[in-house]
């Protein structure tokens, strides 16, 4: 089961567990089916409770042939944004904290974020249905180009940032009297990246819309960062330490085979800005 920072409501409108199933299709067909988030052997609730499925592509519905955008609904509601899941539930703040578990998985020389462009083995450290992009913090001098399986959700930040602890006891960093430590991290992470209105995404040129309604926020998660990190986050401790992410974040459903081109970013979020190029392989079904 999956509990996120912004509950979902059954059919009531009462709060609820809930599970997500998240199917993609083109020309008809399934391209990729994940069972559950978390994809961890997790139950699914035996009460009552909201189910999510989204698979509604045009495709089925009259649409388009081999070049053509599906888009998805999440309960007959259109989403204008193709290829994009909706930020529902916790569904974004759940994978943001495993973003961040992810790109802390590497050596502090290796983590994702600091490449700055040219070609990159988008495999490394992932595992499941759905893989991750990164950000750019020291910008690109060329967009990064890769291959991706055929059938891979993919999920990225627009601009991130994460709300860690213990920090050095000179930053006088500690949560206030009565507050739990997780009440502490989202509050201050959300303090820290402002209402951004420069945010942008594009897929093969195709812009996207309304993109602030894709923050998140996730739970208190634990991590474990090389400790040679700590020279660029200063509470980085090279042990097990609590975390919250906190972002702007887009997770795509499995892309046709082919060439494609993602453009994403916030110019105004960091030095030099966050604006990342992807130009994407995805193979065919096995493996052209």
């Amino acid at each position: 089961m999956l509990h996120g920072s912004v509950p979902p409501t059954n059919a009531d409108g009462a709060d609820g567990d809930f599970y997500i199933d998240i199917a993609a299709w083109h020309d008809g067909r399934a391209l990729s089916k994940s069972k559950a988030f978390p994809p961890d052997n997790a139950a699914r609730p035996t009460q009552a409770g909201v189910t999510v499925t989204i698979a509604t592509p045009t495709a089925q519905a009259g649409g388009g042939g081999h070049g053509s955008v599906p888009a998805f609904g999440n309960g007959g509601v259109h989403v204008r944004n193709p290829y994009v899941i909706p930020n529902i539930g916790g569904l974004y703040g759940w994978l943001g904290a495993k973003w961040w578990q992810w790109a802390f998985s590497f050596p502090a020389a290796d983590i994702p974020f600091f490449n700055t462009g040219g070609p990159v083995d988008i495999s490394a450290g992932q595992s499941g249905p759905v893989w991750f992009l990164a950000g750019a913090n020291s910008g690109l001098g060329s967009p990064r180009t890769g291959v991706v399986p055929y059938g891979k959700f993919l999920f990225f930040p627009m601009a991130n940032a994460i709300n860690d602890y213990p920090c050095p006891p000179s930053l006088n960093f500690e949560p206030d009297p009565g507050e739990s430590l997780e009440d502490f991290l989202q509050r201050t992470g959300n303090d820290y990246i402002p209402a951004l209105t420069d945010l942008f995404a594009t897929i093969d040129g195709v812009p996207l819309k309304n993109l602030a309604n894709y923050r998140a926020t996730s739970d208190m998660f634990t991590f474990t960062a090389d400790p040679a990190a700590v020279s660029f986050d200063q509470c980085i401790t090279g042990t097990p330490q609590k975390g919250v992410a906190v972002g702007y974040w887009l997770l795509l459903a499995p892309l046709p085979p082919g060439q494609h081109t993602l453009h994403f970013g916030a110019p105004s979020w960091g030095v030099p800005g966050q604006d990342i190029t992807y130009v994407i392989n995805v193979q065919h079904r096995h493996g052209r």
